[in-house]
């Protein structure tokens, strides 16, 4: 058979083996529909080229099937973006197409040209034959360095498996054509029978997402004929002995002739299984490293892990082993809790970085639930392209490739899973095989009992020390409380000398008023002076009964706030107001800084002048003479952009607080110090009140939505450490959206005078 007769028959029988291949229910019951349709149409074109290659004589179209044949490389660079799942699918089809359609035209349009060799003989071809071996090199060749290029780059071992598997079967493929390009009948048939190989291993390829181990299978062969070759050499020696010595001992004795040659070949077989096995350990300890005593190790794991009550150091162990015997470098154990409605996983990072946020999986998820039914690990590689896993949602895959572990093996006793142990890939980029996953399955399946009693023991930790907090909180509460009953007890003390001294002052301002009313001996101006005593003392009874009013309004139902566009300079003004005087007696001087450039806010006029009346006239009365006050302002970003809020320090250079009675001083009639000592005094250096000022203050601050505490490093009179209170008002509180906007809240009719 000669080529020209090859040309005939060949291409109607790969048409049959290319059909074959385009009817097989593999390929037809493949979910992956794009991967499964590119590789029909490009079964299609092949079939098409070998009817073109058929009926070439007979088709007016010149070098038609070189153009099919370029077709059916496009077909099947759609095939590879769509089974490497690439994004420039559409770059490649349109170079191919350019390519096509330049080839078509130069094949219709230029005339034939003759090329020199450089022996100088002539070759007569046409510069549409020429135009197609570019588009087909520049094609193929551009296919391969692209699936090469993307294999370097990939991490995942099994991933770059998956491309490395590609790249051999397009290779295997383009050789078929390229050798099918010289006309000879050899290189007609090998070609023809390499492209159908590629053929088929591309429609293997998307037919079954599980694709062997490439360089393993590459590796067994390798060793297979070295072990193979070598192992002989004890075979071929005899051999080479019973030739060489033959024809002399034949010139002797027969009998002794035959012994020694049957002699020579029992010894070559005796020698053969030993030497072979010898030849078979020297060749897998080059190809694949020293072997793993998998007894050993999980006999050590046992023993190292029955002693450990720690998470961490769990986490650490497993990895740890895993990674001094498979040479990874990156690893974490997973603890899984099952809730009522699914499940959380928490990594405890134990090598390299791993996230350590929690994720919760549903009750039906399906990368828990085949890790629990399965009991064996899972890779990566199954979640990416197991069409059993398509429905993951796009959370878990994020955090699965967060991860960027290479296989997950469970730690499950029976459907309770209690943790997962991911691993990453290793150094040497050789996936994982067999026997290593087994042994994988083998050390968790030893770490379910270790995990279970530390976590039971972490949580008795934690139980623990939540008690102990509790404790401590308690003991805390209970000085609390002691102090606390201690005020109940002091307010009798504190109240009754409160309400005494003006009640003392109106009763004896009255009893003088009457004496001298008898005796006739009073003038209009002793009668004004003495009712101006009597009123004095009445607006301060009535200001420590309207405090109580607003201290007890904190304990039903809250203050009822009336919120008005708010200027927070006009409410500072008039807190300062009532203290001027006192501070210009005792030479304090207040610094206000910030307040001008302030928004105006919604808020309760009054009841903010109320609040900060009582914080100003608390830092007057802890601030010696001669002291400062100092009140600073400026606007705060909330959380959300559209939230807006003003913090307000109002720090003095006063005696300071200590700080046990930083949250004790804003509890009703809470004063600091010895209550027998205490002096009626709203103004002076330490003048004491009934210790609702501040109380009253936060009550007001909260109910618009603010925050307030206090700062202060100890209460010092003479090193004078001073104290700050800080405050956050929302711009807009709840309960304003009602307001509408209008003029901006002045001084009430009801603080004129």
């Amino acid at each position: 058979m000669n080529a020209y007769q090859a040309n005939l028959y060949l291409p109607l029988l790969a048409a049959g083996f290319y059909l074959v291949l385009l009817i097989l229910p593999q390929i037809r019951r493949q979910p992956e529909k794009n991967q499964t349709r590119w590789l029909i149409v490009t079964l299609i074109l092949s079939i098409g080229w070998e009817f073109a290659l058929f009926f070439a004589s007979s088709v007016p179209i010149a070098n038609f099937p070189n153009i099919v044949l370029l077709i059916a490389i496009c077909a099947l660079a759609a095939t590879t973006c769509a089974f490497l799942d690439w994004q420039p699918a559409k770059r490649y089809l349109f170079l191919g197409s350019v390519a096509v359609l330049t080839t078509v035209l130069i094949n219709l349009l230029a005339p034939n040209h003759r090329f020199f060799l450089p022996d100088g003989r002539i070759v007569v071809t046409t510069n549409g034959t020429f135009a197609f071996y570019l588009a087909w090199g520049g094609l193929a060749g551009g296919l391969l360095l692209a699936t090469w290029r993307e294999y370097r780059r990939t991490s995942f071992p099994w991933h770059a498996n998956r491309l490395l598997y590609w790249f051999s079967v397009l290779a295997t493929l383009f050789l078929g054509e390229f050798i099918q390009f010289f006309d000879q009948l050899i290189f007609l048939i090998v070609g023809q029978v390499l492209r159908f190989i590629g053929m088929a291993g591309l429609a293997y390829g998307v037919a079954s997402f599980r694709i062997f181990d490439v360089r393993a299978r590459t590796q067994r062969g390798i060793a297979f004929i070295i072990i193979n070759t070598l192992s002989a050499l004890p075979l071929i020696l005899s051999v080479i002995i019973v030739f060489q010595f033959g024809s002399a001992l034949n010139q002797g004795n027969n009998i002794l002739t035959s012994i020694l040659i049957a002699l020579v070949i029992t010894l070559g077989f005796f020698l053969y299984q030993p030497f072979r096995r010898q030849v078979g350990r020297w060749v897998y300890r080059y190809l694949r490293g020293e072997g793993v005593n998998a007894g050993q190790v999980v006999r050590n794991y046992s023993q190292d892990i029955s002693r450990t009550l720690d998470v961490q150091q769990i986490s650490l162990l497993i990895v740890g082993t895993l990674s001094e015997l498979l040479e990874t470098n990156r690893g974490a154990l997973m603890l899984v809790t099952q809730l009522e409605d699914g499940y959380e996983v928490e990594p405890v990072p134990a090598m390299g970085i791993v996230p350590h946020y929690p994720i919760r999986f549903a009750q039906d998820d399906l990368f828990i639930n085949a890790l629990v039914n399965q009991h064996q690990p899972l890779l990566q590689y199954e979640l990416d392209f197991n069409p059993a896993f398509g429905e993951l949602s796009e959370q878990e895959r994020n955090w699965l490739k967060e991860l960027t572990m290479e296989v997950y093996v469970p730690v499950s006793s029976g459907t309770d899973i209690v943790g997962l142990i991911g691993v990453g890939p290793k150094s040497s980029a050789v996936p994982y095989q067999p026997n290593e996953l087994e042994l994988m399955q083998t050390l968790a399946d030893q770490t379910v009992v270790a995990l279970q009693n530390a976590r039971l023991f972490s949580e008795i930790n934690d139980q623990n020390e939540h008690i102990r907090y509790l404790n401590i909180d308690l003991v805390e509460q209970n000085e609390k409380l002691e102090i606390m009953d201690r005020v109940k007890s002091d307010f009798i003390t504190i109240a009754s000398h409160e309400l005494r001294t003006p009640l003392t002052q109106v009763k004896g301002y009255a009893d003088i008023l009457s004496a001298m009313n008898e005796e006739n001996a009073l003038t209009r101006e002793q009668t004004r002076e003495i009712v101006g005593h009597i009123n004095r003392a009445t607006l301060q009874l009535e200001r420590l009964i309207t405090a109580m009013l607003d201290a007890s309004q904190l304990d039903v139902d809250g203050m009822q706030l009336t919120f008005v566009k708010t200027q927070l300079d006009t409410v500072l003004r008039l807190a300062v107001e009532p203290l001027i005087q006192a501070m210009r007696e005792r030479r304090i001087h207040l610094d206000i800084d910030g307040i001008d450039e302030l928004p105006p806010i919604y808020a309760d006029f009054k009841r903010l002048v109320q609040a900060f009346t009582n914080l100003l006239g608390n830092a007057v009365k802890y601030t010696p003479d001669d002291g400062n006050i100092f009140v600073k302002a400026a606007v705060v970003p909330g959380q959300s952009f559209e939230d807006e809020f003003l913090e307000i320090v109002v720090r003095d250079t006063g005696i300071g607080i200590d700080p046990q009675f930083h949250s004790l001083i804003f509890e009703k009639f809470f004063r600091i110090g010895d209550p027998q000592l205490h002096s009626t005094g709203n103004t002076k250096f330490k003048g004491a009140g009934p210790g609702l000022g501040l109380p009253i203050a936060k009550g007001v601050i909260e109910a618009h939505g603010g925050r307030i505490w206090v700062e202060s490093e100890a209460e010092d009179e003479e090193q004078l450490p001073g104290t700050s209170f800080n405050i956050v008002l929302p711009v807009r509180p709840a309960g304003s959206e009602d307001v509408v906007d209008g003029e901006t809240a002045v001084r009430p009719a009801y603080l004129i005078g």
